[in-house]
């Protein structure tokens, strides 16, 4: 029917539409949706198409009146009652307060474990009765199958479908069918551990802070068992009735702690990317009955209705951190979080940020330290240092006996080399030549089997040139070595061994995933050859060798960080080694033996490291004593993303008591055929960014063609 957007009964709403605008829009609201209220899903006519949107508050009509043009009407609503209580959409509103985001593309970012409602399916059971109540419904279900929500909004044609299915639905006129899951197989119940006097000072130290916001920094070397800690302070928490979440930093996590989850509590579910519609649907079909809930970081904006303590483990991780759209923190967020909801939240590492370790340090988390390794006798040996600056090939002959050694006492063995593909480049002999990205300012990667250069940034692939295209000699080299390649030269140098290569170009799968673990778990693989997705947290007890095959990858790159997360990384590969009953051994192969950070890989150094590298950034006035922001500009003209980053540098001058760079070329200049500028905010007192910097955003309108992505606590300065 025909809507007035001035009739004296009309009701206006504020709407964050799912987009990355600036901003909120008014809408019309129909009578025929019910009452408005703050966090309903909407679909909304937007711009000569259709997005979703979420309501924020209702608009008086005072405030409307003024307003020229006719106010289009919201479609259809998209849920009964709100998916958010009001604790989360305060919340939401203070993250996109911070990370200076859109309220759209916040409520996008965060109800996206929502958007496979379409696939929900309905069976009617009485027809005539369905019609009779809800007309629109006509000429819907002509048979007793089952019906996607999709599938009945694209036959009925008419306005507030959606919304009249869920009331049906509600009213029983509807059935909803379960989705189908695949059966489960219980596992055998396991007993808790028996605790070191650590490990119970730690669960004791989590249970008096319950029913209130607690924040604590779980401090263990590898293997003290932070694990334990967490499940029997879950354990406690479950027998209340509670929940609890775990986020962990990659999906390559989620097997080893299903598992582990799996043997303690009976309602367990997980939660990661790789996952279809349908286990997305199951999980939200359950969040009530779920007692753990492990995932990546998107799991955390699923609202689980008895939140009662978050694990963040492996919170140093720089996979916490969002590097598309809004860049939020899931560790920061989480923080956030269990301050609204007045909830308990740890933190554990081996390796904790200077972030994390500072607010420690100062007192506002509550440490909790593991100091020693469950199985005392295991302790690895410190590092043995490989001078590779003379090798011919990328494993060094004490690494390749070591390995043989491993095979013939029936014990495992993880290589780590942070490279995809077979080789980082490819060069003509002859000229020089090195194929680069035609829409990157990077260097194309080798993969030969699959007989392609790729780009890891953009994804761009092409096959191996038969000849260089500069000189036309048929005269390439590899140069490097990537995990590919290493495969290849371990297979020529050791047939018996058996190898499983552990990166993102072969594990393509959550399947392949938990195939490839559970195989070297049983003892059917003798060596993982991977990236870093092997070595975050996992805990292989008959692992007795690590070998680091190229230790100077990273160390060096333009970036303050570098030298902290090579250390986190480094100091939890070699804590891979020696982690059951047998005693570990370490290798490190580099091209710089005399390197003084080679010293700091002992677990014995951690505390020493971490209070050395705060000391410098205090002095340098560097995170986390100040806060950073990074504004990147692009476009597909250089001279219009730089015009753009300097008007914003200028702008910023208004900003007292912050330092603001000069418009600059990002590292990696060119990305996806764009070019790239950013500017630079150091905030020293902490007290003005990102805040005061919304109104000067808004301020500033983007010239056309051109991005902005704002970047608050940048991870990644590359």
């Amino acid at each position: 029917m025909p809507l007035s957007p001035h009739g004296s009964d009309s009701r206006y709403v504020e709407v964050a539409v799912f987009s990355p605008l600036p901003g909120s829009f008014t809408y019309l609201w129909p009578a025929a949706l019910g009452d408005p209220e703050a966090g309903l899903r909407l679909l909304l006519p937007f711009g000569k198409g259709r997005r979703h949107g979420v309501l924020l508050d209702t608009v008086s009509p005072e405030a409307v009146a003024g307003q020229t043009g006719e106010l289009r009407a919201v479609e259809d609503r998209l849920d009964l009652t709100p998916l958010y209580s009001e604790a989360r959409r305060r919340w939401l509103e203070r993250l996109r307060r911070y990370y200076l985001a859109p309220p759209g593309e916040v409520w996008s970012t965060a109800l996206a474990w929502a958007a496979q409602d379409e696939k929900r399916r309905f069976r009617c059971p009485d027809v005539v009765a369905l019609v009779q109540r809800y007309p629109v419904l006509a000429d819907v279900f002509r048979t007793r199958a089952a019906l996607s929500l999709g599938a009945i909004c694209r036959r009925a044609q008419a306005p507030y479908v959606w919304y009249a299915a869920l009331c049906a639905n509600e009213q029983g006129l509807l059935q909803e069918e379960a989705c189908p899951s695949e059966p489960e197989v219980e596992a055998p119940f396991a007993k808790p551990m028996r605790l070191t006097g650590a490990q119970q000072r730690a669960v004791a130290a989590l249970a008096d802070g319950q029913d209130k916001f607690t924040p604590y920094l779980l401090f263990g070397c590898t293997g003290s068992g932070k694990t334990e800690v967490y499940l029997q302070a879950a354990a406690a928490i479950v027998a209340e009735g509670g929940q609890l979440l775990v986020l962990v930093p990659e999906i390559g996590l989620t097997p080893l702690w299903i598992e582990r989850l799996k043997r303690r509590f009976r309602r367990v579910a997980v939660w990661h990317s790789a996952m279809s519609g349908t286990e997305r649907l199951e999980v939200r079909r359950q969040l009530d009955q779920i007692e753990v809930l492990i995932g990546t970081r998107s799991a955390l904006f699923l609202p689980l209705p008895r939140l009662k303590m978050i694990v963040i483990d492996e919170e140093h991780d720089g996979s916490f951190k969002q590097q598309e759209g809004v860049a939020y923190s899931a560790r920061d967020a989480a923080m956030l979080l269990a301050q609204e909801l007045a909830i308990p939240i740890v933190l554990g590492s081996a390796t904790p940020s200077l972030e994390s370790w500072r607010q420690a340090e100062e007192g506002s988390y509550r440490r909790l330290d593991l100091p020693e390794r469950i199985a005392q006798a295991s302790v690895p040996m410190r590092a043995e240092i490989i001078d590779m600056r003379r090798a011919d090939g990328p494993v060094s002959a004490p690494l390749l006996v070591a390995l043989g050694q491993i095979k013939a006492s029936s014990e495992q063995a993880i290589l780590f080399l942070n490279r995809r593909g077979y080789a980082p480049a490819l060069q003509c002999t002859a000229c020089g030549e090195v194929p680069e990205c035609s829409s990157c300012s990077m260097r194309l990667t080798l993969h030969r089997r699959a007989g392609q250069l790729r780009c890891h940034a953009c994804g761009f692939r092409r096959r191996i040139p038969s000849s260089c295209e500069a000189c036309g000699e048929k005269a390439f080299m590899p140069l490097g070595e990537g995990t590919e390649k290493l495969e290849d030269v371990l297979q020529e140098a050791l047939p018996d061994l058996r190898l499983a290569r552990f990166d993102r170009d072969v594990i393509t799968s959550h399947e392949r995933l938990t195939t490839t673990l559970a195989d070297f778990e049983a003892g059917k693989t003798d060596c993982l050859v991977g990236t870093q997705m092997l070595v975050k947290g996992h805990d292989f007890p008959n692992v007795t060798l690590v070998g680091v095959i190229n230790a100077d990858l990273g160390v060096n790159l333009p970036d303050f960080r570098a030298g902290e997360r090579w250390w986190q990384q480094l100091t939890q590969v070699t804590g891979r080694a020696g982690r059951g009953d047998k005693p570990g051994r370490v290798i490190i192969q580099t091209r710089m033996p005399e390197a003084p950070w080679l010293a700091r890989l002992s677990e014995t150094e951690a505390e020493a490291t971490l209070n050395e590298e705060l000391e410098l950034r205090r002095q340098l006035g560097f995170p986390p004593y100040a806060r950073w922001l990074r504004v990147l500009f692009s476009a597909t003209k250089a001279e219009r993303a730089r015009q753009a980053a300097e008007e914003f540098a200028a702008g910023c001058a208004s900003l007292d008591s912050v330092a603001v760079s000069d418009a600059m070329p990002c590292a990696i200049e060119r990305l996806a055929g764009r070019f790239r500028y950013e500017v630079l905010l150091r905030d020293g007192s902490r007290r003005i960014l990102p805040w005061k910097l919304e109104p000067l955003l808004a301020a500033l309108p983007l010239p056309s063609g051109v991005r902005r992505r704002v970047d608050v606590d940048p991870q990644d300065m590359m």
